[in-house]
């Protein structure tokens, strides 16, 4: 480290303090794939801690109750589906569909539950160190060299841009029109036949809102020259470099 970058850290300079945290997009990357890939508990246990240590360190938000609902019963389904699918040593418990739950069946659960569970804190922590631009920016401008293959980065920026900014908006769009139509209904639905007549009432004026807001975001874009624009990318330190492909790279080849 250069003596001028040793007192900016020294006194906890913005400039500084940017630059350890994007120090983390490395490691968490490196964390992200290797969770995806890894088949031993051990390795899985490393790449998550990496992945809960960068979401502390760059104070990502707590979870809403959705997510961590929709999380809890994703990982739930992954451990029933593969403890009751997995042939194995049969365990003391219930038979579903004349099928017994097994031994191994209940490590691969586990093991896939864990996978989830480290790559969706990678994701969560990456949320927080990049916004949906940002990250577009800088996966399209390290993987640019695709193009060269017949890649067409620009275009996967551009769309890739627009989903992660599109994505929450339509999500609160669709809250706020089923509040809508539940108040004009005047009283909650009843029974599993009224529910998907509300959904389908709130499911066209929904679509209608996403195309006119992708319209609109469209004619600003062009008007901003975004595809003439290259992407931001931040260089990275090259230890959080070598962390991140350490993690990964553990996670791949250390499976057996």
């Amino acid at each position: 480290m250069s003596a001028g970058g040793a007192v900016l850290e020294a006194l906890g300079h913005p400039a500084a303090a940017g630059g350890r945290r994007e120090a983390w997009a490395p490691v968490l990357l490196g964390a992200l794939a290797g969770a995806l890939v890894a088949g031993r508990f051990e390795t899985l246990a490393i790449v998550t801690l990496a992945a809960l240590g960068g979401a502390i360190t760059l104070r990502a938000p707590r979870p809403s109750a959705r997510a961590a609902i929709t999380l809890g019963v994703t990982l739930a389904g992954a451990v029933l589906i593969n403890l009751y699918l997995v042939r194995g040593r049969e365990l003391p418990l219930p038979r579903v569909l004349g099928a017994p739950a097994s031994a191994e069946g209940l490590r691969d659960g586990l093991l896939l539950g864990g996978r989830l569970l480290g790559a969706a804190l990678a994701m969560h922590a990456l949320a927080a160190l990049w916004a949906a631009e940002r990250a577009a920016d800088e996966l399209a401008g390290r993987l640019r060299a695709l193009a060269r293959v017949g890649v067409p980065m620009d275009e996967l920026r551009a769309v890739l841009s627009l989903a992660l900014r599109f994505v929450p908006l339509i999500g609160a769009e669709a809250r706020r029109i089923a509040r809508v139509q539940a108040l004009r209904a005047g009283r909650p639905p009843r029974g599993p036949a009224e529910r998907m007549e509300r959904a389908r009432a709130a499911l066209v004026p929904t679509l209608v809102s996403a195309l006119e807001r992708a319209d609109q975001v469209a004619l600003a874009l062009a008007a901003r020259h975004y595809r003439d624009r290259p992407p931001r990318v931040t260089p990275w330190p090259w230890p959080a470099s070598a962390l991140g492909i350490a993690l990964f790279a553990g996670a791949l080849l250390w499976r057996g």
